[in-house]
């Protein structure tokens, strides 16, 4: 018998509304089933995403879809709607991606493995279930003409293969070659992520088939389970390039097409990438959306950027129309729209206390409490098209100014005299420096704690990744320069052919009268291959570029893996004369802060942040006005590997006992 909720008072009623503003957040940071959502909103966009789905489905291609508007008209809330939509009754598999943030040409191996880690939710074990699992076994179902009995291991492999035999021979448009390779491991995914539920094996194979999907190297005899091979005796064998990388999104969209659902790639604030990886993704995409029959990808950014892109050819003609074969605005709302918007949040916020009588009566008396009907006539119903953003807004604004009443009052007083007061209006002259500079710090704070408390909940929306961390760091850094004794930050290139180069980054600082000084090479490793962990290590034992420093940064996700050879070419290193060599293993919460950092930052850049200095005077944050903000309250220095980096490394460094 499920225990009765427990009683709730007055006082309940009180300390809720003193401590909870239901309209803080007036932005989405990540799809949830939580939003307060309004059906009507938006109707017909999202209708618009959902048949552009089911299109791709019935047709058997890939089609492309633009999400464009102005900030804070509601792209990011539709693309929530759109992933709630997709998860019930699994009517689509829908994978959201926000901040890609990697070296242009690492961008579609992140693409794939955040997209792996969403799809499995980040687990290390226990698969049964997830999204990945569930698109292959509905791929497998419909394999067997639906029949979910009991299919021995043998048979269903041996039908599985004739399926994937007919791939070449259907009629799909755009159909192109297939890789087995990608559809075997997903299969061997499918089948140790079963057997470990059932304490039938480890699930190691599991394990092996997701670094293998997520782009990651293979020990050679690790490999041999699957079938696959190495380019040459005794090196690690991984996906090989761009190419491969695609075929494993067709996979999955074909798996997806025999269960008879969409699959869709919803992409968040393009607009935070710069030009060349935005240019780099688009020409991915492009190949992928011309590959894969049965896939929705959705571009959601601001309008004007995405112009930008197209008019001066970041994005080249042809990857455009397949990007935005189709485009959907969202649009302002009305008056109506508006205050349906503030009756949802209201609704939700009362609906644990209606069973107290003072509480019920007022509700049913004024459908704005405790705003107040008038404060909703004097902000919105002369209004003619509103963002909502600025909707929330002003109501986040006027339950501000019911919080100080009851303060001042008390509960059972405010209460009793309880009017629905409206704030005064604003008509001074404009915001001082100081009043714009702390409602810069406000909003860039919220939006860094909001960041850095979503990856913490959900650390596999931010999966281990060598290439993405450097990119962030980098990118962090260089908004240190100004502020810190560095010359110069620079990732390395990596070489036109074979391996990647031996670190990733190359700080320079300052030396005596501001010349050149000591150098810091940064290498950022995550493999969870032996093979690779001692290749990265070879490289750097053998680099010829002087380095004063040298730091070594890991995922504490992941372990260091070293066999005897790795673990002798790690001690060379730290005993190595002239070199300082530092290790840092990041916690998932230090990964978090320098994302939120990053995360500030590239809102405003894409003009999705702003600041309201006065009630209803809300103004875009710059991009510079957040580092700023970020310097004035010690964020950067507060993250212990980006201290370790701007600090100038000594003179004459002796080698770490």
């Amino acid at each position: 018998m499920t225990p009765a909720a427990p009683a709730v008072g007055l006082e309940d009623f009180f300390d809720r509304l003193r401590a909870v503003n239901p309209f803080t957040d007036n932005r989405i940071n990540k799809p949830s089933a939580a939003d307060v959502d309004v059906a009507e909103i938006h109707q017909a966009a999202f209708a618009r995403l959902t048949d552009l789905a089911r299109e791709s489905l019935t047709g058997r291609r890939g089609l492309g879809v633009v999400l464009w508007g102005e900030a804070g008209v509601g792209k990011s809330h539709l693309l929530s709607r759109l992933g709630r939509w997709a998860d019930q009754d699994e009517q689509a598999y829908f994978v959201y991606l926000h901040n890609l943030q990697a070296a242009p040409e690492r961008l579609p191996r992140t693409l794939l493995r955040a997209a792996v880690s969403v799809l499995t939710r980040g687990r290390g074990n226990r698969w049964l279930w997830t999204p990945l699992w569930r698109l292959i076994r509905g791929g497998l179902l419909g394999v067997v003409g639906g029949s979910a009995g009991f299919h021995p291991w043998e048979r269903l492999h041996r039908a599985y293969n004739v399926w994937i035999d007919g791939i070449g021979a259907s009629d799909l448009p755009g159909a192109a070659l297939i890789d087995r390779a990608v559809f075997e491991v997903l299969f061997q995914f499918f089948r140790s992520a079963h057997m470990a539920a059932r304490g039938e094996e480890n699930g190691e194979t599991a394990a092996l088939a997701l670094r293998w999907l997520s782009g990651e190297a293979l020990e050679p005899e690790e490999a041999a389970r699957f079938g696959l091979r190495p380019a040459a005796a005794g090196e690690a064998v991984a996906l090989a390039d761009g190419e491969q990388v695609k075929q494993v999104f067709v996979a999955l969209s074909r798996l997806a097409a025999a269960a008879g659902r969409p699959f869709v790639l919803a992409f968040d604030q393009v607009d935070n990438l710069d030009d060349e990886q935005f240019a780099a993704l688009a020409r991915f995409l492009e190949a992928l959306i011309d590959a894969a029959p049965n896939l929705l990808v959705v571009t959601a950014g601001i309008q004007a950027t995405l112009l930008r892109w197209r008019e001066t050819l970041v994005i080249q003609h042809s990857a455009w129309d397949r990007l935005a074969q189709f485009e959907v605005h969202p649009q302002r709302l009305t008056a109506g729209q508006a205050l349906r918007l503030i009756r949802a949040r209201l609704a939700e916020f009362l609906a644990p206390f209606l069973s107290l009588e003072p509480i019920r009566q007022r509700a049913a008396a004024d459908d704005f409490f405790p705003l107040g009907a008038e404060w909703a006539r004097r902000h919105i119903e002369d209004k003619v098209d509103i963002r909502p953003r600025d909707v929330v807004n002003w109501a986040r604004e006027g339950w501000r100014v019911q919080q100080e009443a009851l303060a001042h009052r008390g509960g059972p007083v405010w209460l009793a005299g309880w009017t629905g007061g409206v704030a005064v209006e604003d008509d001074g002259p404009p915001p001082t420096a100081d009043e714009v500079r702390a409602a810069v710090d406000r909003a860039v704070a919220d939006i860094v704690a909001v960041r850095a408390a979503g990856v913490r909940e959900e650390p596999h929306k931010l999966p281990p990744d060598a290439d993405r961390l450097a990119s962030l760091v980098h990118d962090l850094l260089m908004q240190c320069r100004d502020q810190a004794p560095i010359a110069s930050v620079r990732r390395i290139p990596p070489p036109r052919r074979g391996a990647r180069p031996s670190y990733d980054l190359e700080i320079v600082h300052h030396g005596p009268d501001n010349g050149p000084g000591g150098r810091t090479g940064v290498l950022f490793l995550t493999a969870v291959s032996a093979t690779s962990a001692t290749g990265f290590l070879r490289r750097l034992t053998e680099e010829s570029r002087p380095l004063q420093r040298l730091f070594l940064v890991t995922d504490a996700r992941v372990q260091l893996p070293l066999g005897n050879r790795g673990a002798e070419l790690l001690k060379r290193l730290q005993e190595k004369p002239g070199l300082l060599f530092e290790q840092r293993e990041l916690s998932v919460a230090e990964l978090a802060d320098l994302d939120a950092l990053t995360a500030a930052v590239l809102a405003a850049r894409s003009g999705d942040l702003e600041a309201e200095p006065r009630p209803g005077r809300a103004r875009p944050v710059s991009e510079r006005e957040v580092i700023e903000s970020h310097h004035r309250h010690g964020r950067y220095l507060a993250c212990r590997l980006l201290r370790d980096l701007l600090s100038a490394p000594p003179a004459s460094p002796e080698a770490p006992s």
